[in-house]
């Protein structure tokens, strides 16, 4: 019978991934959603100063 030949460790592969933007973004839309996510955070952070007054006046 023929000896196995031993192979050597196989070498790292590397892949490389490249977007491609197809068309612009829709800014109206991601102005907005910006917009609604801004309110929603001044909106929290106002209920949450308005209970803590409510808790220690």
């Amino acid at each position: 019978m023929a000896a196995r030949r031993i192979r050597g460790k196989r070498p790292e592969r590397r892949f490389t991934v490249e977007g491609v933007r197809r068309e612009q973004p829709d800014l109206r839309k991601l102005g907005k959603a910006l917009l609604a996510v801004v309110l929603a955070e001044q909106k929290r952070t106002a209920e949450a100063d308005t209970s803590s007054e409510r808790s220690t006046g």
